[in-house]
């Protein structure tokens, strides 16, 4: 098939979008056709051709959370976190940079949202927890990351994107499925011999045999239960712990507004005797 309009509208969709599922992908194609109907695949392949010059690529490919076939566009041209997107300023991808670290070298792949807001305090650059939240929001709605109740994990799209980066910075935090050899980022420890495997292919490995593809061990389901609970666990705790030190400081915030109204009050009551005091603290600290 020539490349023209259907590709170049098709890639504009692709890209504004980020993530496509396989079935939006279809009906696009769909209205875009006015005769014969391509396949998502041959179109794919066809636009892949023309941008792969650009360090950009499209893919087709499971999404981990919802186990869904999507299509989703990626730009490959950087050889680092930092220089991923030229829409974000080089303070947020710093940001994001920190924030895959951190999702990737806990053992759930996941990261409260208040532990996540909490980074900021590690960056050079003036940035504050309301730019934070914005810019989560911002990656949740372009697949950078999903969002899992108060949990954020890293999305479709950052897991194809950032898998030379995550390969080479962080070898030793990265885990590979034992079935599939990509990187796993949802799936399950083998309570046996603690080898990793993608929740998708332990499914698929479980319907023609009940073991453990890693080691051969018996499978039950029992033993993901408890894989869930631990990891739920986890999470509780240190959500609990997080909002622990949130509510102390804020304790310590409304006890120092506290003792400055006071103050204000009795400089409002007695200005001299106030001023005076003012005064003699300050020789004190001189």
């Amino acid at each position: 098939m020539i490349y023209g309009k259907i590709h170049r509208n098709f890639l504009r969709s692709i890209a504004g979008r980020g993530v496509l599922s396989l079935h939006e992908a279809t009906n696009l194609l769909n209205t875009l056709s006015e005769g014969e109907v391509p396949s998502v695949q041959d179109i794919v392949k066809d636009i892949n051709h023309e941008i792969r010059p650009f360090q950009q690529a499209i893919k087709i490919t499971n999404d981990e959370l919802t186990d869904e076939e999507v299509v989703v566009f990626l730009s490959l041209g950087y050889d680092d976190a930092t220089k991923s997107q030229n829409v974000f300023s080089a303070t947020e991808l710093e940001y994001f940079r920190i924030l895959i670290e951190h999702i990737m070298t806990t053992e759930a792949r996941q990261i409260t949202g208040i532990n996540a807001m909490n980074l900021v305090g590690g960056m050079k650059a003036s940035f504050t927890k309301t730019d934070a939240q914005k810019l989560l929001n911002t990656w949740c709605r372009m697949r950078y990351l999903d969002k899992d109740q108060n949990n954020y994990a890293l999305g479709v799209r950052a897991i194809h994107e950032f898998e030379g980066y995550l390969r080479q910075n962080m070898p030793d935090t990265i885990e590979e499925c034992c079935l599939c050899k990509q990187i796993v980022f949802r799936g399950f420890n083998c309570p046996s011999c603690a080898l990793a495997v993608h929740t998708r292919c332990l499914n698929k490995y479980l319907e023609k045999v009940v073991k453990w593809p890693c080691c051969k061990t018996d499978f039950h389901v029992s033993q993901l239960e408890r894989l869930h609970s631990a990891e739920n666990s986890r999470l509780c705790q240190s959500q609990r712990l997080e909002n622990s030190h949130e509510n102390e400081q804020s304790t310590e915030v409304n006890e120092t507004q506290e003792c400055t109204e006071d103050i204000q009050t009795k400089q409002e009551i007695i200005p001299e005797i106030s001023q005076r005091v003012t005064r003699k603290r300050k020789m004190q600290c001189e």
